[in-house]
């Protein structure tokens, strides 16, 4: 004797169509799960890319204010000191995938003799001469989806770098 499914007092066997088993969520649960898991990971790669973005920014400026002050202090006169200096600047960055002309980029060195460094030091620079490079990058926060970057707020990263030129050091001039 065959029964269909459904009749009074007999269970519906799950599998069949519209039939759920036991602990399985309705279609409509189902796409709330997938509503709720978006909504929370969306948000959390957003975050991870600004703050991988934040971390290259990090490094970045590091790298290039310690590298332009290092090359600084061993350029022959203060015109070879500056662009050497810029060119550092520019190298290091491009190695971060940034570049030295973009407005959220920024380098600024400050030279200058301190007292009681001597007469080899004029006009900020030659032996013992004090050297400060301030470089800093704007990381932008607000960005759009295929379209990048948007106006908005930003989180700016910067590092200083000191060094002084060797006291002893002879200028070629």
């Amino acid at each position: 004797m065959t029964h269909a499914a459904g009749h009074a007092g007999e269970p519906e066997w799950p599998g069949e169509p519209g039939v759920l088993g036991p602990g399985e969520p309705e279609a409509g649960e189902r796409g709330a799960a997938l509503v709720v898991f978006l909504t929370l990971l969306v948000p959390l790669v957003y975050v991870m890319l600004v703050m991988a973005d934040v971390q290259r920014a990090l490094l970045a400026t590091s790298s290039a204010a310690r590298e332009a002050g290092r090359v600084y202090v061993t350029g022959s006169d203060r015109l070879d000191a500056e662009r050497r200096a810029a060119q550092a600047y520019r190298e290091v960055l491009g190695t971060y995938g940034m570049r030295a002309g973009d407005p959220k980029a920024a380098m600024r060195v400050r030279v200058g003799c301190p007292d009681g460094v001597g007469s080899g030091c004029v006009g900020g620079f030659g032996p013992g001469a004090e050297v400060q490079v301030v470089v800093t990058y704007r990381v932008p926060v607000a960005r759009l989806p295929f379209l990048g970057e948007v106006a908005g707020p930003g989180v700016t990263i910067g590092a200083t770098h000191h060094t002084r030129v060797d006291r002893y050091r002879g200028l070629g001039r």
